[in-house]
Parts: C-alpha cells; structure tokens; sequence
C-alpha cells in the first residue's frame, strides 16, 4: 500500500511540474504578443489526432485547438469545439478515463448548476460538461473556443448531450 502510495505522489509531482512549466510557457507566450485575441486557430481536418484501434471508444482533447475528437475502434467519429481552463486555472493534461456520470450537477467553486456532467478525475473537480447555469442564466454559449473555464471542459448545448450518451465509465481521455 505504502509503494503505491509513493508511485502515485510521485506520478502527481511529475503531472504538476510538466503543468506548471507549461502554464508558465503559455503565459510567456500570451504576454510577449503585441496583440490580443481570443481567436485559436485550428489546423486542417487533416491534423486530427489518431485514435488507438485497439480501444473500443477514446475521447481526445486537443487544448491548443480547444477541439475534442471521438474516436471507435481507431475511427474518427465526432468533433466538437470546446473551452478549456483559462491561465490561471488550466485543465489537466495527461491520460484519464470517465469515472463517473450525472445528468446534472452543482458546482460548489462555480456556483453554477453543470448539466451532462462527465468527471474524469477522483478529486471530483474536472469533467465534460455543457455550458454552466449560473444565478438562471446560460454563461460562455459565446466563448466557445476559447480558454475560459476554471478547469473543466465545457461543451456546446447539445454537444454536452451527445458526449453524454455516447461515452461510457471507463471510456479513456487523453488531454493533450
């Protein structure tokens, strides 16, 4: 129990220092351009990420296009846009998997109700889900593309469904 332990601290330690080097590249990066924009540009349908033949539904998220693809048995099947954690609250990168899923949520940090809630971390802060509810009001239909959220990845309405309904518990996700 002890060496697993270790090997998972350990495994965080490297998870956390490859965020921070990244944030900190990504914020050299955003305060050395003259000019500013919320605009990504996306590569060509061409560059789509592949998918691992030998696993029967992946989901990849690609943070730099703010993009995420699904794939079935290695097949491309679906993209959709997304927004990811702004700077100062970056979604995760690295490999997860679904491990659970509600129909709706409340976000104690957002206050906002989080509808088709996919989480893939244990801690229960990172997940799928569609646009936030925030005070009665739909938030951030507008800004999709766009680094925005505190960490999760937010999803189109209708996106967040599909997404939902497609993927299952133990589906993998690599964030990239």
């Amino acid at each position: 129990m002890k060496i697993r332990l270790f090997f998972l601290i350990l495994i965080l330690a490297v998870a956390v220092t490859g965020l921070f080097l990244s944030c900190n590249q990504i914020k050299s990066e955003t305060q050395s351009s003259k000019s500013e924009t919320n605009q990504i540009e996306v590569g060509p349908l061409s560059d789509l990420p592949q998918g691992d033949a030998g696993v029967k539904k992946q989901i990849n998220v690609d943070l730099e296009q703010q993009r995420m693809f699904l794939y079935e048995n290695g097949e491309f099947v679906k993209e959709f846009v997304i927004s990811s954690g702004k700077i100062d609250t970056t979604t995760p990168a690295g490999k997860f998997r679904i491990i659970h899923k509600q129909d709706m949520v409340y976000s104690k940090i957002a206050g906002c109700w989080l509808g088709f809630w996919v989480g893939f971390t244990n801690d229960g802060k990172h997940g799928f889900h569609e646009t936030p509810i925030c005070d009665g009001e739909r938030e951030g239909e507008d800004t999709m593309g766009t680094p925005v959220s505190l960490g999760c990845i937010r999803l189109k309405l209708g996106d967040a469904e599909q997404l939902y309904n497609w993927a299952e518990i133990e589906t993998p996700i690599e964030i990239f």
